[in-house]
């Protein structure tokens, strides 16, 4: 029919919108986990990186690791408290290290905390006023 418009697909026309539409997704993520370690996430190693970016905003690996270690410790002393298993007991070991390692970056922060506050009693003794009743109000009587 000569004169009638129908539409023609155009292979070319699509793939290049679908490649402008996949542009909106990373090519490659990155997130630092220790330092000089880093992660690299892509379209290779991940079937959906844009997800796994979006979940590492809001989630770090360290976070889940850290929530899935504290739910599978309560697991396992549930079923396995005498460490009779040593599979649970290597689990057991692992996580008291870790936690050994929480505490002392924790006493670490703390160390730190407390020499900026001993530099802002000098530079600014009302706001180290104010920062110090505050933590006075947060310890434990």
């Amino acid at each position: 029919m000569a004169g009638t418009d129908t539409p023609t697909w155009d292979p070319a026309s699509w793939l290049k919108q679908w490649t402008s539409a996949m542009q909106l997704a990373p090519n490659t993520l990155v997130q630092p986990i220790l330092p000089g370690w880093t992660l690299n996430v892509n379209a290779f190693n991940s079937s959906s990186p844009q997800t796994e970016a979006e979940v590492l905003s809001k989630h770090s690996y360290g976070r889940q690791l850290g929530r899935i270690s504290e739910a599978l410790a309560v697991l396992v002393e549930v079923r396995d408290p005498k460490a009779a298993d040593e599979r649970f007991a290597d689990f057991r070991t692992m996580k008291a290290e870790i936690d050994e390692i929480k505490a002392g970056n924790a006493q670490a922060r703390v160390e730190r905390l407390l020499a900026d506050l001993d530099l802002l009693k000098v530079l600014d003794s009302a706001a180290h006023a104010r920062l110090k009743d505050e933590l006075k109000k947060r310890m434990p009587k």
